[in-house]
């Protein structure tokens, strides 16, 4: 996608923006010793998934080998009939084991702290036949062919694959400072052309209040692309009143 970009002319930076401020009808993005003037902004910061404890090489190679998952809507029908863990003892924890219930029978919620789960869910997830694990898991063990829970009495748990339902980080700061309105207190709200509620500024991505979903941010970017192309040429002049 690198090499696309550039091939149409597009610059590559790599740094952070640290602040944007606006400065007679332009836009002053500066950091890491980047300082670049600009008529629109499109924010694509994104989210950070909060993560098991697990070293960054573990993390990467379960990943690729499909013992840890993030995204049942993305990669659920994968995880069909296999044994299935779900971290997070809560109401997200419950949504989750349910959405992923009609790949498999064999799910279990696993606490990343205290179980905090209602009488009402609780007897959902046992009409579904979803188990919860009460015990605080010790450590999460991927070095193998399966993903290893193990408890701090010895035992252990194992599973085919691993759902983190943990909720996640959003890349806010720029759209906080900017001021921008937010649709859920951490993502930004934007109209059905990707504009915000600040004038030249858009939003795309997984930091937009929608589905997180490549598929989805791609969309975004098109229209916000798109938006912002026919909004600069309006101010120039060049379209049709």
């Amino acid at each position: 996608m690198r090499a696309q970009a550039e091939l149409y002319g597009a610059g590559v930076l790599r740094g952070r923006i640290e602040t944007i401020e606006e400065r007679d009808g332009s836009f002053l993005a500066c950091g890491n010793n980047i300082a670049l003037e600009a008529r629109a902004i499109l924010l694509a910061t994104g989210t950070n998934n909060r993560r098991p404890d697990l070293d960054p090489a573990m993390h990467r190679s379960a990943l690729e080998r499909g013992l840890l998952r993030y995204c049942p809507v993305c990669d659920g029908f994968e995880a069909g009939d296999k044994a299935i863990g779900v971290i997070g003892a809560d109401a997200r924890g419950v949504a989750e084991a349910l959405f992923l219930r009609t790949y498999s029978e064999d799910i279990t919620i696993l606490p990343a702290g205290a179980v905090d789960i209602s009488s009402d869910d609780r007897t959902l997830l046992e009409r579904h036949g979803i188990r919860v694990e009460e015990r605080p898991p010790l450590r999460l063990d991927c070095t193998g062919s399966r993903a290893i829970v193990h408890f701090r009495d010895g035992s252990q748990l194992s599973f085919d694959t691993i759902y983190p339902a943990l909720g996640s980080e959003a890349n806010d700061h720029l759209a906080q400072a900017l001021c921008l309105d937010m649709a859920d207190g951490c993502c930004i709200a934007v109209d059905q052309k990707q504009r915000t509620s600040r004038g030249a500024i858009y939003a795309a991505g997984d930091i937009v209040f929608a589905l997180d979903q490549i598929s989805v941010a791609m969309g975004h970017a098109a229209i916000a692309a798109t938006t912002l192309h026919n909004d600069l040429r309006n101010l120039d002049g060049l379209t049709r009143q």
